[in-house]
């Protein structure tokens, strides 16, 4: 069936699909911008090196040239300090002639005097040449005089001379470490014009390596940009891609993969169930009278029906199964790894049609309107030799067909003869049920007795007699009780009918020491309220606790054993037998049996049953009693027919005994008036 949904879902698919090609288009275009942008970075990059290794050869010579400075300005140190000395020394020499000078000048003085003296000795000459007699002695002495004085004074103008000589000699000196200061001052004036002009180099340097830095950033800028809009367009080719592959695998309006991917998953599940044994189950589901919504109510109704119809099937189902819609009103359900038997695989898919068919009845409101739903469903089963994904959703769509034409809310199997056993099953899970509920169920009694065909007790028996079906063999019923947990409330009404029924024999001397054995389920054991029940059955009914026997299965040996021989031995401390029903049938580990408060071993009919005609079975029989014997349990054999199998059972030193030989289970009113009788047979 097609409605506007199909359509707009290929239209959007259009859509998507030239959205798609535009913004590859564009893609193409960025990653070709964006590989320009590369290439001019690379060439950026190479000019920025070069421009690096310049500057690295700039900054080795700038570096030479600071170091020659270095040894300039050591040496002008060198001549300054020496210059120093020269004009310290000088300075000395300069105080010496300035002492020479002051001293000359002195003797100028001391001369001018003795020149004004002389002028005042030739005026007074003069004056007393007519007194020349006189005063020639004076003259004579005078001149004496002046001769001395005059040879001071070239012994004071010839001390002067050389200090002149010296001073000469030093201010040349003085010169030559002048010149050779204004030399190396000269040189250091080039090197600082040298170390300004490498300056000026390293500065140009600098600053195009700021603008190559600058330009480098202005092109990762670009490439930044450029990548984010990559990314950008990376991230809307991904939107886009989800986008197709969502339209492309999923169902636009509901969000469920869509025909094609529900036979991809399928085909997975098929491969996969070839290596495994489980059952696995296709469900095909269709809501009925959906077009009548589409015509009446309108599409947009249509729709939000599908949506919540859609809500409620993933809250019923697991979160591993694969729900599909595959048409307007129809969807598809894997089941998978349901169970290796085809029965209990066909009840769990019954049980899961039986959810979806809760969710589905329930109202829906469809804006305004309340609208109540029915469904139909077609199953059909595959394991390792099925046939291809298409021809399952055939086989399914086929028993649809079939449940649709039978009415609502139904479930058809592919396979009718399965079909039939669901049915039934069904029906019986039903009556189980009510039959709990009511009381229904009954306790067989079958007599167990010693070598001497003394009565020892019985094994109780639970029975179902059916008004319309008869009696009901527990082997029909008790593995559906198990499988839907009504063991556990029978479980305790067999308890507590057997703790009763020891309580009646108690009243009695001729059945107050007979012993009950009772089957326990795996499941009933390990319930936490287990002890606790057992405990308040025997304390209800005053019975001594060492007469009821639980029979336990070898099943309850294969996991959680610290917790089975807990709970036994929480039984035992009040005297509860126990006995190992079925023994040899499954997989008990001695270690494990050595440490079970056990009392008894039941020896299985299945090795009675042939014991006198196969001797793998009488050995086997031999050997358990055997054993029993070494651990110090006691041993009974159920199914014993013929009296040759007692006698054998015997010789073997099995000294208890529960068969047809001697009462098949019967009713209580009938085992208690056989044992009056004191007829074992």
């Amino acid at each position: 069936m097609n409605n506007k949904h199909s359509r707009l879902s290929s239209a959007k698919l259009a859509t998507a699909n030239t959205a798609l090609a535009n913004a590859n288009a564009e893609l193409a275009f960025q990653n070709q911008e964006k590989d320009k942008r590369a290439s001019e970075l690379a060439i950026a990059n190479t000019e920025l090196a070069f421009q690096n290794t310049e500057k690295g050869k700039r900054a080795d010579e700038l570096n030479f040239q600071s170091k020659e400075k270095d040894k300039r300005a050591a040496e002008l140190v060198i001549a300054n300090i020496e210059l120093a000395f020269q004009n310290k020394e000088k300075g000395k020499r300069a105080a010496e002639l300035a002492i020479a000078n002051a001293e000359l000048a002195f003797q100028n003085k001391e001369k001018d005097k003795r020149a004004a003296e002389l002028a005042t000795a030739n005026t007074e000459l003069a004056f007393q040449n007519a007194e020349k007699g006189k005063r020639a002695a004076e003259l004579a002495i005078a001149n004496v005089e002046l001769a001395f004085q005059n040879a001071e004074k070239g012994k004071r103008a010839a001390e002067l001379a050389a200090a002149n000589s010296e001073l000469a000699f030093q201010n040349a000196e003085k010169g030559k470490r002048a010149a050779e200061l204004v030399i190396a001052n000269t040189e250091l004036a080039f090197q600082n014009e040298e170390k300004g002009k490498r300056a000026a180099e390293l500065a140009i340097a600098n600053t195009e390596l700021a603008f190559q830095n600058e330009e480098k950033d202005k092109r990762a800028a670009e490439l930044a940009l450029a990548n984010t809009e990559l990314a950008f367009q990376n991230e809307e080719k991904d939107k886009r891609a989800v986008e197709f592959h969502t339209l492309a695998f999923y169902d636009p309006l509901t969000g469920l993969p869509n025909r094609r991917l529900l036979i991809d998953r399928l085909e997975h599940a098929i491969a996969s169930s070839m290596r495994k044994y489980a059952q696995n189950a296709v469900l095909f589901i269709n809501l009925d009278n959906f077009k009548d919504i589409n015509d009446t109510l309108g599409y947009g109704h249509g729709d939000l029906l599908l949506e919540q119809t859609t809500q409620r099937l993933n809250a019923s189902i697991s979160k591993g199964d694969t729900l599909a819609r595959v048409r307007d009103d129809e969807f598809v359900l894997i089941l998978q790894d349901l169970d290796i038997h085809p029965i209990e695989a066909a009840a769990m898919t019954k049980a899961m049609s039986v959810k979806l068919f809760n969710a589905l009845n329930q109202p829906y409101q469809l804006y305004q309107h309340k609208y109540r739903g029915t469904a139909c469903m077609g199953a059909v089963f595959f394991g390792h030799d099925s046939p291809c994904a298409e021809e399952l959703l055939k086989q399914a769509g086929i028993a649809l067909h079939q449940a649709k034409k039978e009415g609502r809310n139904i479930l058809r199997f592919f396979n009718q003869e399965m079909q039939d056993i669901i049915n039934i099953r069904t029906s019986l899970e039903h009556e189980l049920r009510i039959a709990e509920e009511t009381s229904q169920f009954r306790l067989y009694y079958q007599i167990q007795v010693d070598n001497f065909n003394r009565v020892l007790g019985a094994e109780a028996l639970i029975r179902w007699p059916h008004k319309k079906r008869g009696l009901i063999p527990p082997a029909t019923f008790i593995p559906l009780a198990e499988v839907t947990g009504l063991i556990i409330p029978i479980g305790k009404w067999v308890v507590e009918s057997a703790c009763a029924q020891l309580g009646e024999w108690q009243k009695s001397p001729e059945t107050c020491s007979f012993t009950l054995a009772v089957n326990v389920s795996a499941l009933q054991f390990r319930q936490a309220d287990f002890v606790t029940h057992v405990k308040a059955a025997v304390k209800q009914y005053a019975i001594p606790a060492n007469l009821l026997k639980l029979e336990l299965t070898e099943s309850l040996l294969q996991e959680y054993i610290d917790i089975t021989i807990d709970t036994m031995k929480a039984l035992k401390e009040i005297g509860v037998q126990f006995s190992l029903d079925d023994f040899g049938t499954g997989f008990s580990s001695l270690q494990y049996l050595k440490q079970l408060p056990l009392d008894q071993f039941k020896i299985d009919q299945s090795f009675v049953r042939d014991i006198t005609t196969n001797k793998s079975d009488k050995a086997i029989v031999k050997t358990i009693i055997s054993m029993a014997r070494g651990l110090n349990i006691e041993v009974i054999a159920e199914g014993v027919e013929t009296e040759e199998q007692r006698q054998l059972l015997i010789a073997d030193g099995c000294t208890a005994f529960q068969g047809y030989l001697f009462s098949k289970p019967v009713a209580i009113e009938e085992f208690e008036a056989l044992i009056q009788r004191g007829v074992c047979k």
